[in-house]
């Protein structure tokens, strides 16, 4: 009888460590960071950008940049260049998020095409400028209306 027992606890441990086993050899997707919407990601300085997108009417004039700022720092000044557009917000220490009541207003290219990126710079104090590819989305776009700039 113990050899059957054995088999066993040996058969299951078996089917334990084949279906639990490829966790030790595949990485946690929970561990890799992505845009998880519409918005685009990155950094500058000790402040993090979130969810960046420019928000705008079709046949308006101007965007809207939608962004969430993380600053874990002290409050700082992040300058935010689009085209030859340059508008300086202040980030204050935790959260900071732009877009519905408080908006950041840009002006328009031309020849802005919705649903193309745009190269948009953010620079905090004294830190490196960082460029993003962020993309342009119409207020026709379902879930975007109220994001319209007012100004």
């Amino acid at each position: 009888m113990q050899p059957r027992l054995a088999a066993a606890a040996v058969a299951a441990a078996v089917v334990v460590l084949t279906a639990t086993g490829c966790n030790f050899l595949t990485p946690q997707a929970t561990t890799i960071r992505y845009d998880a919407s519409d918005g685009v990601s990155g950094v500058t300085g000790g402040v993090e950008i979130h969810n960046a997108m420019l928000v705008g009417e079709p046949e308006g004039d101007s965007l809207s940049l939608v962004a969430s700022f993380a600053n874990d720092g002290e409050a700082t000044i992040v300058e935010i260049r689009y085209d030859d557009a340059v508008q300086q917000v202040r980030v204050g220490q935790g959260l900071t998020t732009f877009g519905f009541e408080d908006q950041i207003v840009m002006p328009a290219n031309p020849d802005l095409v919705f649903g193309e990126l745009e190269n948009v710079s953010f620079q905090a104090d004294g830190a490196e400028p960082t460029g993003l590819e962020v993309p342009t989305i119409s207020t026709e776009v379902v879930g975007y209306e109220s994001f319209a700039p007012t100004e």
